[in-house]
């Protein structure tokens, strides 16, 4: 133990801290996902549970459970979102590597989803502003499901675009494909469900054009 101790003390501050940030975003990350579970068992043995009971079901307290959810119905509808929310080998298990049209995979997949549920993907987004605005310094991130997939999508890009580029990738196409891009069709610009989609994909099929037509360029040495 005291051996221990002294090699995390020979650490430099940054990658012992940098540790415990990934413990606690891995905590936080398992907390909320006891507690979708426990609303799922619940609700699947046809209760309408309260954030109370779910917390107990959870077997974490009240005060937690508050922590992450504003509501019972904020974590009813995130369970009704998360059970038909697609997977990455549903999204893409049977597409090539053809970026484009993996990205556009995604991109049908994900905000199809959203639309289909889009009173709960409301309720979801407001229940992570008001935990933001609430100021608690301990708020938990959302989950970013579509990270992953976005992931999965453009890793076949790994060998022709530098780590940045990629990375910056990954981050345009969150900007299309989630639930911001879906408020910003049909809230700001007033457009229905199926005029939203033609957008979003129009969006994401140019941002990956724009990302491979750096690609071609040779990279300096």
């Amino acid at each position: 133990m005291a051996t221990l101790k002294k090699q995390l003390k020979q650490q430099p501050a940054d990658v012992r801290a940098g540790g415990a940030d990934t413990g606690r975003v891995n905590q936080k990350q398992r907390t909320r996902q006891a507690l979708v579970a426990a609303a799922g068992d619940l609700m699947a043995a046809g209760a309408s549970p309260s954030l109370a009971d779910v917390a107990e079901h959870a077997l974490v307290s009240k005060a937690t459970a508050y922590r992450y959810f504003a509501s019972a119905d904020a974590l009813i509808a995130e369970v009704m979102f998360d059970r038909d929310f697609p997977s990455v080998d549903q999204v893409l298990g049977s597409i090539g590597d053809e970026p484009i049209m993996r990205v556009l995979a995604v991109e049908e997949a994900v905000n199809d989803a959203l639309l289909s549920h889009e009173h709960a993907m409301r309720m979801i987004v407001r229940n992570a502003i008001e935990l933001a605005l609430s100021g608690a310094d301990d708020a938990p991130h959302r989950p970013g499901r579509r990270q992953k997939l976005i992931a999965a999508a453009v890793e076949p890009l790994a060998r022709a675009l530098k780590p940045e580029a990629l990375k910056r990738l990954r981050h345009a196409l969150a900007l299309v494909i989630g639930p911001e891009a879906i408020l910003a069709a049909r809230d700001v610009c007033g457009l229905s469900a199926a005029e939203t989609r033609k957008v979003t994909r129009w969006a994401a099929e140019a941002i990956v054009a724009h990302a491979l037509s750096g690609a071609a360029t040779p990279r300096q040495k």
